[in-house]
Order: C-alpha cells, then structure tokens, then sequence
C-alpha cells in the first residue's frame, strides 16, 4: 500500500473549519490484529492494476482453490467457484458489476459463501488474493467488504472508504480525465490545467458542481445528492445489510432488519425533502406510471470509458421497450397494496401472517425490499429494483453477453448504492415506496396518550444555539483510479498524488438546552427531530402530515435526577453521526507503524462504517433564517430484550445479526413513526416542539472554533 503524501488534516486545518474531536472508548489493538489491517488494505490498493507486491504474487500464481479444500467449510462453494474460474464464466474484469443483475449477484453469492466458509483468516486471505488478479474489480471489492463485516475474526478491521477504493463513482468524468492527465505529466503541466494547484506535494483539482456547464435540473442540491460521504453511508448501509444476505446462517432478522430499511429511507427522504424547501425547489414530485419530467445527466464515466445512462428530460414511460417492466412494477405493487388492505401477507406455504400489529413493520419492510427474510420473496417481488431500471434507462440496452451466460450491463447510477443518491428520481422512487408505509399505518390505531406520556417528567422551555450553515472545503484522494507507471508498480508506490477539493455543507457546533422539571430518579430517553414548519407554498404543515418529515436528528440515555435541570446536548455528541472515515492511507500508515513498533493502532466509534456523516446534520437553510420546528421527547428509557452490546464489542464490532445493537426496545422513530396529533402534543408534558431558524452564511461571516485534530499515538 502506498504511503501518499496528502495530509488531510493539515488541508482541513488550512481551511479554517475542523471541528473538535470529542473523546471516546477506544480499544488497542494487537500484533495479529495490525497484521491483518495491513494485510486487508493491500487488497484494496489500486484494485483496477494487478497485484505488485512479490510475497503476494507468489500466492497468485501457486495456491489452488480445490487443494485447499480442508480449509473450507463449504465445499459445494469451493468446488462451485473452482469450476467458474476454469472455466472463465466469471463477470469479466474492467466491465461494470451490478448486484441487481441477477448472474452478478450469482457469482457474488458464490464468492461470499467461499470466502466466508474459510475457517480461518490465513486461508481467507490467501483466497482473495488469488482471486484478486482474476475476477471482476467491482465484485471483488463489494463481496469481500460483506465478508469483512460479517466474518468473527475480521471484526474491526478497517474497509478503506469506497469513494477512495473507486474514485469514477463519485467523481464525474472530467475530474477523472484531469486527475488521468496530471499522473501522465506529473506537476510539470498544471498550469494548464484550469482550477489545479500544487499543496505540498499533492496535485489539488478545485471542484464546484455548481459552476460545471452540463448540470441538471437541481444542481441547488447537488451539495447534498452528490456528498461524497452521504452516498458512501448508503453503499455502507447495504454492505452490512445486503438483501441477499440472511436466514439461519446470517440471523440478520434479529437486528430488525426490515423496520430498519424503512427508517434509513424515511431519514434520507426528510433530510432531501428539507433541501429542497431550503433552495426553493418544492415538493418531491409524484412518481406516475405517465411522464418523469425531470431528466439527470451523470457525467460520470467507468474505468473502461462507458459512459453512465442518461435520462432525458420528460421522459415518456409509455414506450413498447417499458410495457413489460411496468407491467411488472404494477402486479408487484398491487400484491404489497392487497396484502396492506387484507392485513397480512402470505408465506411461501401459503399460510397467512399478520400485519395489523405496530411490529409488523419489520415484516412489511423485509417483504418490500424482497429480501432473503422476506415470508414469501418469491410472491412479493422487488419492485424497487425495476424502477430503478426504467428511470435509470437500462432497459433498453441490448445485453452482450461473456461466453454466451454473463451478461455485460452499463447500470445506471440507480442501479449502485455508492450512486443512487445522485438522481432526483431516487427520491421520486421512495417517496411511492414510503406511500406504501404510510398506508400501512393509517391501519393501525392512533397512539394512546398514555402510551406517549411521561407525567413524572415537564419539560418547561428549551434553548438551541444559533443555527448557522456554511460550505467548506473537503479534500478526497483520487490516486487509488490513476493508472500506475513501471516504476510505481515496481516500488509499490505512487509519485504522483492527486486530490479533489469539493465544497461540502456544514453547520458551526451547536448546543440544546432543555430545562426540566422530574419528580422522580430514573433514567431516560432524549430525542430530538427536526421538520420543516411550511410546505413549499407556504403553508404551516400541521403536526400529523408533518409526522413523515421529521428526520431523528439525536438520541441519547440520560440520568435524570429529582426536581429541576438542565439536559445539555451538543452537536459533537451526536449518537449516530461521525466527521468522516480515515483515509485509507492513514490507516496503512499507522498500522504499519504500529506493526513495528512505533506508536499504538486504537480502534474506536468515532469512524464507524454506519455512521451518518455528521456535516449534513442540519438542512442548509437561507439566507437571513429559515424557520423549521424542533421536537423534543423524553420517554422513559426501556432497555432492549437483548442488552445492547451484550454479545459484542462495540469498538470492535458492529454486532449484525447479533439483536443486540439497539439500546431501547422503543420502534425506530418513536413516537413519530405513525402520525402525531396538535391534540396529542398538547396534553403531553414529556413533548416539546419549539420553532427554530437555519441560517446560511457565506464562509467569511462565520467564526468556526478550531481545535487540532490529534491522533493516538
């Protein structure tokens, strides 16, 4: 693995706006432990060149899968895996991969049944490096991310970011194309090159979305579908829930995984819907069976040089290519919509199973996104999916095919989880999907207030800083794309690092104050949720409509004393927000270190692949204010039936299909995952909502407080 030179640190302190680092449990690590971070990172390292390193290349060329086969528990997987690679019938290299054609994903099923089965971590690795010269790149890195998160003994081993792993999906192509220019040249051309600099030793390509000629519609909200990090949390997301994965020998069920599903959504949609409102742009369009008006161009190009599908504006989906694909989404639609109004769906033994119960959401989710968990997925179709191909404009592509079975596709950016974000038609596509959930509830019976309130608990004001927005300047590495010259691939090294600087919203740090007033001692649930107070026509949103627009902004366990105080919350210490994922090269670099005894390698909370990124905690807003409404919520605090973390290390781990990993047994989203009555909030002295304003400033009128970002040593 390479050591690059870029500091991104030093970079972000240049700029004047690092936040402070707050403190957490962390956990050091062991001489194994560091070897097999090593080890790992150097998988991953200019995934699109063959492997450079010796020892390694040794590997490639002697080990053999079915000699091995002792070291496997699933032999049907060795022997399967065996036969593709003699017989070249794997998704070739340097072509797209995608997990929602169904031969890709065959193969990718395949794979992590092989690579999973390996009964220990030796023969593990020796496996995905001999299979890391011979199989598809993109495969190559989505599977063996899953095995990372899911295998016992890789637990807390650090999966470098996917935007530094595969830089063309999260760049469009003329960044690529200059980024391609400047490894070729070196830094004695860059003043040709418009918006470059040199910064100590890197090549820096400025970038703004805004400024580039061939934008789309809603380029005001690019900053946001376009975040580097935001879209990297949704490829995260599927990594640790992939909706292949499951049953008996991935209990992911216990982990809620469908209510999860929705609530993950439900939050994007909120955050995007608030965007919107904060630019101008109104309501999330009604996706019909008729016209999509809104086009999207990508820009984005593969590393083989095939362009992203575009979708023109007004798009007619009443086209003889469509009629079987929306033929599909209607039939697949009905079933979810018949089983909602009958109130239960039916299993693969045709047994019926109810969904009248708050519960049952879980069961809704997992037989909507068609997942593996799912009672009946062979009845309950993923219809998403198929979206995804009419609006992303794939289904008019003709298929080649490799050795006459693997089909060669060019998915458009719906069709990726590191992408999908991009197109406004992704929100288009959920905002019907969460219809189909809001369906659902209007079943089930309004709350109890009894079952809302807290009567030992009044909370008599509550105080939030100023909420200020800006953009700052984030800095992303996009060498790991650049193809490598004979002497790099020789030194294992790169000479040439290049970095893209991109503007990101961020909001200065900001503190809740709730004053309280408790008869009793006893431990509690703190919430905080946040909406917008008018629609795009200016209408207030009464509280039940406005119950789907509340995003979770924090929640927190807190020791409530008898009589009088103040909650202090800051936006630092956020539950399930992070600033960002280490590089890549930062972790080689200090596991390197600490693998030779120099300094220590700690494993903490603070870059946990679940995180959201924490700089879109807020909505941009406007300038001179904009009004939104914070709702606060103290509940009593109910443990999980499963101890959180009880069977698992959370600095290590991140304990999937452990159901452990929830700290309350409360319904995500709770109380607002079904609609909230004005005449609920009124009677309940637990519920506060308070007005409050987002305010956008240009960079030079906010004083952001900087504190040195310090590393463990």
């Amino acid at each position: 693995m390479a050591r690059l030179v870029l500091c991104t640190v030093a970079l972000l302190a240049a700029s004047g706006l690092a936040d402070p680092i707050k403190k957490v449990p962390h956990k050091v690590v062991d001489h194994e432990f560091l070897q097999h971070q090593v080890d790992v990172l150097n998988l991953f390292y200019h995934i699109h060149e063959p492997i450079h390193e010796p020892e390694l290349k040794e590997i490639v060329n002697t080990f053999d899968l079915e000699k091995n086969i002792e070291h496997y528990t699933n032999v049907t997987a060795v022997k399967m895996y065996a036969e593709f690679v003699k017989s070249d019938v794997l998704v070739p290299r340097g072509v797209p991969f995608s997990v929602l054609e169904f031969s890709h994903r065959f193969e990718a099923e395949v794979l992590y049944d092989l690579l999973y089965s390996a009964k220990d971590f030796t023969t593990f690795y020796k496996t995905a490096v001999y299979l890391r010269n011979r199989i598809n790149e993109g495969l190559f890195v989505y599977v063996v991310s899953v095995v990372l998160l899911h295998r016992p003994d890789t637990q807390g081993i650090v999966i470098p970011p996917i935007y530094e792993v595969f830089p063309s999906y999260f760049h469009n192509a003329e960044i690529i194309n200059t980024a391609q220019r400047i490894n070729t040249h070196g830094k004695r051309m860059i003043e040709h090159y418009p918006s470059t600099y040199v910064h100590d030793d890197n090549v820096v390509i400025r970038w703004n979305s805004t400024t580039w000629p061939y934008h789309n519609n809603d380029v005001a909200v690019t900053y946001f579908t376009h975040d580097v990090n935001l879209n990297a949390f949704y490829y995260n997301v599927h990594l640790m829930y992939p909706f292949w994965l499951g049953n008996d020998d991935s209990p992911l069920v216990k982990d809620r995984r469908g209510e999860l599903f929705w609530f993950y959504h439900k939050q994007i949609l909120s955050r995007y819907y608030m965007e919107r409102l904060s630019n101008g742009l109104g309501e999330i369009p009604e996706l019909g069976l008729d016209v999509v008006q809104q086009g999207y161009v990508p820009g984005m190009s593969y590393y083989n040089g095939i362009p992203f599908p575009v979708r023109p504006n007004h798009f007619n989906l009443d086209q003889p290519e469509f009629v079987n694909a929306i033929t599909k989404i209607i039939e697949y639609e009905h079933r979810i919509r018949e089983a909602i109004d009958k109130g239960y769906v039916l299993n693969h033994l045709g047994e019926h199973i109810s969904i009248q119960t708050p519960e049952a959401v879980d069961i809704l989710g997992r037989v909507i996104e068609a997942n593996v968990d799912s009672p009946n997925p062979y009845y309950y179709k993923d219809f998403i999916s198929v979206w995804k191909t009419v609006l992303g404009n794939t289904v008019w592509h003709k298929h080649h095919y490799h050795k006459g079975l693997i089909p060669l596709v060019v998915p458009s950016v719906l069709e990726h989880y590191q992408t999908a974000l991009r197109d406004p038609a992704f929100y288009m596509i959920w905002k019907r999907v969460l219809g189909l959930f809001t369906t659902w509830q209007k079943y089930l019976p309004e709350y109890k207030l009894e079952k809302l309130a807290l009567p030992s608990v009044v909370i008599k004001s509550v105080e939030v800083d100023k909420l200020v927005t800006y953009f700052e300047h984030t800095y992303f590495n996009v060498t790991n794309d650049l193809h490598m010259n004979e002497h790099e691939s020789k030194a294992v090294v790169d000479d040439v690092s290049v970095v893209v600087q991109r503007p990101q919203l961020n909001h200065k740090v900001f503190t809740v104050r709730v004053n309280v007033k408790s008869e009793v001692e006893k431990p509690v649930l703190v919430k905080f949720f946040l909406a917008p107070k008018y629609d795009s026509k200016g209408y207030e949103i009464p509280l039940h409509v406005n119950t789907e627009n509340f995003f979770l902004l924090d929640q927190f366990v807190y020791d409530m004393p008898v009589g009088e105080c103040v909650i202090k919350r800051e936006s630092t210490e956020n539950g399930f927000a992070i600033k960002g994922w280490t590089p890549a090269y930062e972790v080689y670099e200090k596991a390197f270190n600490a693998l030779h005894g120099k300094g220590q390698f700690v494993l903490d909370r603070t870059h946990r692949i679940d995180g959201f990124p924490d700089h879109l905690l807020l909505p941009k807003g406007r300038v001179g204010g904009m009004p939104f409404v914070l709702l606060v919520y103290i509940s009593e605090y109910q443990p999980s039936k499963v101890p959180y973390a009880s069977n698992f290390d959370p600095n290590v781990s991140l304990g999937l299909g452990s159901g452990a990993r929830y700290m309350t047994d409360e319904p995500l989203g709770f109380p607002l995952n079904r609609p909230l009555y004005q005449w609920q909030a009124d009677h309940l002295s637990n519920l506060y909502i308070q007005d409050v304003y987002i305010t956008h400033k240009l960079v030079p009128e906010v004083v952001v407080p900087h504190v040195e970002e310090v590393h463990p040593l």
